[in-house]
């Protein structure tokens, strides 16, 4: 066998594992999604002004081929959700008081951390 096949059967190999790997990597970030969504939410609840906007906070799942991304915030359909790009940046008026990163910052190393405890396990597997 030559070194260019033994590196094409290397990359297949590792296409194999990446689409192997997307539910478990799905999991995770859905779970990280919650989190965020929860600690946005409670930001939102302790807020003097934007308590009603509090039911608006949402996420969405987006993926494509091979990847798989979560949005999360105020919809502006949901009740008080209108208000979200107040309560987090403000206008000439006021607002942005509301925390919008805290939730994020929080949660980002913990889900950084089991997706390379993930990245790990299937590298194993190669």
């Amino acid at each position: 066998m030559t070194a260019g096949s033994e590196l094409q059967r290397f990359g297949m190999d590792l296409g194999k594992i990446a689409s192997r790997a997307l539910p478990d990597v799905d999991k995770v970030l859905e779970v990280g999604a919650n989190k965020v969504k929860k600690g946005l939410t409670e930001n939102l609840q302790n807020s003097r002004h934007f308590k009603g906007a509090a039911g608006s906070i949402t996420y969405d799942r987006q993926s494509g081929l091979g990847s798989i991304s979560y949005v999360i915030g105020p919809d502006k359909y949901r009740r008080g959700g209108a208000l979200g790009n107040i309560a987090f940046f403000g206008t000439s008026r006021g607002g942005g008081t509301v925390d919008l990163e805290g939730p994020l910052a929080e949660e980002a190393p913990i889900v950084e951390g089991l997706l390379e405890d993930l990245m790990g396990k299937w590298g194993r597997s190669v």
